[in-house]
């Protein structure tokens, strides 16, 4: 009998890319409100609402491991406030305590975030004890920033009082073919194909963004999962021990970005859509300029070898694969030379 893997928020981009990944050697069950819009064979979907204790702790019965991925995003949770609240927050806190109640269930793994620890003013050495910033991000992804970071507050704290392993993978901005199509690199992406424009904004170009390719993210996953089920994770009093970042380890800034998006079009349909960059100005004063990304330097040495991932694809290996997917549905064939 394989061991069972709960994922809660499964049904989710990152949520349900593990699930099939982890699926391959894992019996997964898939927690979520609603139904994965792609259906695995080898995955089992109990709807539940993280914000009920009660639904989260039948869902997880039988579970081993629970990874937690369930969150409200930017821009709904500025809409609805109450709800990412009562499901960032509340809906952790059900997690934990389902976890830690069922003797069963060995551990836990959040999906954290590298916007935790803030996004502009970064200096110096960022590794997993770098410290949280959440008044350090644009306005608009504050309270995001909030409750990610209280997400950590709780995770943590269970980690410190709990015998069970607590952990957390803190992750870049994931990049992969079925990635959110409000992203900025998704964005860039689909105007560029269509031979648009690629327009990032005067105010934010040179923000510096952290990235990682999702079967970056599913193999982190897969050797964290299989280390806490062998008991190879051991518990330390500092509760930051089993917290790892999991992201390219040089920054990327927005233009970057746009630049990188370019040029995989051009080189994927053989120079038959060549896209622009325009900068586009919204009137917003910049609180970033060319040198931030110079300050800080990612220490990755936790990833690559607490976990053992190695080297990690370089943003640009990755939007270089997504483009030539999508280019699929626009280019037929490429241009004789």
């Amino acid at each position: 009998m394989h061991q069972r893997i709960g994922i809660v928020g499964g049904a989710g981009y990152v949520g349900s890319s593990i699930a099939r990944y982890l699926c391959q050697k894992f019996e997964v069950i898939v927690v979520d409100v609603k139904r994965p819009e792609d259906p695995n064979s080898g995955v089992t979907f109990r709807q539940c609402d993280v914000r009920s204790y009660q639904s989260v702790s039948a869902a997880l019965r039988d579970t081993d491991l629970v990874i937690h991925t369930a969150i409200i995003q930017i821009p709904q949770i500025n809409e609805r406030k109450k709800l990412g609240y009562e499901v960032n927050v509340e809906g952790t806190q059900n997690v934990c305590k389902a976890v830690e109640e069922n003797a069963n269930i060995k551990g836990m793994i959040l999906a954290g975030t590298w916007h935790t620890i803030g996004e502009r003013d970064i200096v110096g050495v960022v590794n997993e004890e770098f410290g949280l910033r959440p008044d350090k991000v644009e306005e608009r992804a504050v309270i995001y920033a909030l409750s990610k970071m209280a997400q950590e507050s709780i995770v943590r704290l269970y980690d410190e009082m709990s015998e069970k392993i607590f952990g957390i993978i803190r992750m870049g901005t994931v990049l992969g073919e079925e990635m959110p199509r409000g992203t900025a690199a998704s964005i860039f992406i689909e105007k560029g194909i269509k031979g648009e424009n690629i327009t990032p904004f005067r105010n934010s170009m040179y923000r510096p963004m952290l990235y990682v390719d999702i079967y970056d993210i599913c193999r982190a996953y897969d050797v964290f999962v299989s280390k806490i089920l062998s008991g190879e994770c051991e518990k330390k009093s500092n509760s930051a021990a089993n917290i790892v970042n999991v992201y390219y380890p040089k920054p990327v800034t927005i233009l970057r970005l746009a630049e990188i998006v370019k040029n995989a079009i051009i080189n994927g349909s053989c120079d038959e859509i060549t896209p622009q960059i325009e900068i586009v100005d919204s009137g917003l004063p910049s609180i970033f300029t060319e040198n931030d990304i110079e300050r800080f330097k990612i220490d990755s040495r936790k990833a690559e070898n607490y976990l053992g991932l190695g080297k990690l694809s370089t943003p640009q290996e990755s939007i270089d694969r997504i483009v030539k997917k999508r280019l699929g549905q626009y280019i037929k064939r490429p241009r004789q030379r």
